[in-house]
């Protein structure tokens, strides 16, 4: 199964473009797709059920969409306000094993109290959803 995590603030304007990725990308057979304003420990389940885990969030800035790979690392206090890596670290320490995982960060410009997305952000933010849903098997 694979996993998308959309990420963000939902009032803090081109901050929630993970939670509009995730609020717009349809759930589909092997694909699971959750939003999410902070990563806490609870979705340590969800991740381990996963054989893939795609984190979708905001990157202040300019440029393309950016894909990294995750690895296990050191395991950062048990907190509810975890990072990408920290949660996959934590899943690898407590069950032994841990999914492929992918960061996806998306060029955000705007970080203003508010709703929405920038015009910038969201033209980006809706070129990769194209993308994201040929990738998982969909149509674009």
């Amino acid at each position: 199964m694979i996993l998308v995590i959309g990420l963000g603030h939902p009032l803090r304007r081109d901050d929630g473009v993970g939670l509009w990725i995730a609020q717009n990308l349809e759930e589909r057979e092997g694909v699971k797709v959750l939003g999410a304003p902070v990563l806490t420990p609870e979705l340590l389940p969800q991740l381990l059920a996963a054989d893939v885990v795609i984190f979708v969030d905001a990157r202040k800035g300019a440029g393309p969409v950016r894909w990294e790979p995750l690895r296990p690392g050191p395991c950062p206090p048990l907190t509810h306000s975890l990072t990408p890596q920290g949660l996959l670290s934590w899943v690898h320490k407590l069950f032994g094993t841990a999914p492929e995982a992918w960061l996806v960060t998306i060029p955000a410009h705007d970080f203003s109290l508010g709703e929405g997305l920038s015009p910038r952000t969201r033209r980006t933010a809706e070129a990769f959803l194209r993308r994201l849903r040929v990738y998982l098997g969909g149509e674009g």
